[in-house]
């Protein structure tokens, strides 16, 4: 039996939200959660004073490079800096090599992760081979334990769309679709805007996002269905998508911690360690984003962390492989990014709480399913303070990331985090 012992309580809804609790666990399972009782720990107990603990926190988007391009990061080593970020399970795209579209390969990445502390939320390819052709089998898929179809890209076909969201309408399980249209503007490495005039470089508009979010919202008002946007990155796109929900269509959106910290500004003097797909976009954009983060517009914040080989990342800005490799600073940045927006101490929190932890389970379908604070429930949460801690060093070996000890947009800091199969502290 071990018991954690006064960290506060971050748990909308439960009588004890913002109180000093200890926590006791044993054989996997939350024993009791009670007020701190003051204490002094000892033997097996964990003293976390001055630290929050919530349910553990899900990541939507995760590219490990598995299998396919295991030398640019690996299954082991991505989930190693999850769990150092605090996360407790992730979603990997299933776009690898081969991509995940078969029960057996969903049922053997289940098998590969069993004992490790972070876990996984199964996705599959949308299409056969990602291909955007046929759809995969989805039933097969969720019987395996399936929560989402994406081909971690735009959807090409509206009729694949269209078939897509009737045939996993009975299910409930949401259909991902990236909100860029590739054959806008499609030799565009940067926003367009006055950066990219300045440095020369061709841009890609937020018209190449508002003309996929329209489309795929018009085919969603026709055939019913869950349809995700992974990563919005306009203000444009998000009203959209607002005015959709408005409407009673079921969609959500979703953006990455890094639109929320960074914009094409920062790219000036061709910096390719902020190269996304879709881009960084404007101060106006990003601000509109904060603000959907704290007031409920935005469903989930992601990582969507893609590691480089250095022959990806360590040459020429034009083809550098975009993405940023950034799971372990995901809490801090999306607490540096709120506190920076003016929002208060507890806004702050309680967007956290919604992006990390509820609005993921929501979109998985996990609303019901153990919130890793419940008694007799088995264990799962995060422990973190929103103001006092130090970045880890990653334990992702790729060169792409942004977020290191020192960095300025950073607040606070994971502790660790405790699931049924262990535990992983950052010391």
């Amino acid at each position: 039996m071990i018991r954690y012992c006064a960290p506060q309580l971050l748990q909308p809804g439960h009588p004890l939200h913002g109180k000093a609790v200890d926590v006791t666990v044993e054989d996997g399972r939350v024993v009791a959660i009670q007020p701190a009782s003051g204490d002094v720990a000892v033997g097996s107990d964990v003293n976390l004073e001055g630290h929050w603990i919530s349910a553990g926190w899900w990541d939507g988007q995760v590219d490990f490079r598995d299998p396919g391009t295991e030398r640019a990061e690996g299954l082991e080593r991505g989930l190693a800096a999850a769990a150092q970020g605090g996360f407790t399970r992730v979603a990997p795209v299933a776009s690898t090599t081969p991509c995940r579209d078969q029960p057996s390969e969903v049922l053997a990445l289940l098998h590969r992760t069993a004992d490790a502390v972070c876990g996984i939320i199964p996705v599959a390819a949308l299409s056969v081979g990602a291909k955007g052709q046929q759809l995969s089998e989805g039933f097969a898929l969720k019987d395996a334990g399936v929560r989402a179809f994406s081909d971690d890209g735009p959807i090409e076909r509206p009729e694949l769309l269209r078939r897509a969201l009737e045939y996993h309408q009975p299910s409930g399980l949401p259909v991902f679709s990236a909100a860029q249209d590739p054959h806008f503007q499609p030799d565009g490495v940067m926003h367009e805007g006055a950066m990219s005039t300045a440095l020369g470089l061709a841009g890609t508009s937020g018209e190449s996002e508002v003309l996929r979010i329209g489309r795929e919202l018009d085919i969603l008002q026709y055939s019913g269905g869950r349809l995700h946007f992974p990563v919005i990155t306009t203000a444009a796109g998000l009203q959209a998508v607002l005015s959709a929900k408005e409407r009673g269509l079921q969609v959500t959106c979703g953006t990455t911690v890094h639109h929320l910290c960074w914009t094409d500004e920062d790219m000036d003097g061709f910096n390719s360690d902020l190269k996304l797909s879709p881009p960084l976009r404007t101060r106006e954009d990003r601000d509109a984003l904060r603000t959907a983060a704290l007031n409920g517009g935005l469903d989930v914040v992601v990582s969507d962390h893609r590691p480089r080989t250095p022959e990806e990342h360590d040459v020429d800005f034009l083809v550098v492989a975009p993405g940023i490799a950034g799971v372990h600073a995901v809490g801090p940045a999306l607490l540096g990014a709120l506190s920076d927006h003016g929002a208060s101490a507890e806004d702050v929190l309680s967007a956290l709480h919604a992006l990390l932890v509820s609005g993921p389970r929501s979109l998985f379908g996990a609303e019901d399913e153990n919130l890793g604070l419940l008694e007799g429930k088995p264990v799962e949460f995060t422990v973190f303070s929103p103001e006092n801690g130090a970045l880890p060093t990653s334990k992702s070996k790729a060169p792409n990331t942004v977020y290191k000890a020192g960095s300025p947009q950073l607040t606070g800091g994971v502790a660790g985090v405790v699931t049924a199969q262990g535990s992983h502290w950052n010391h």
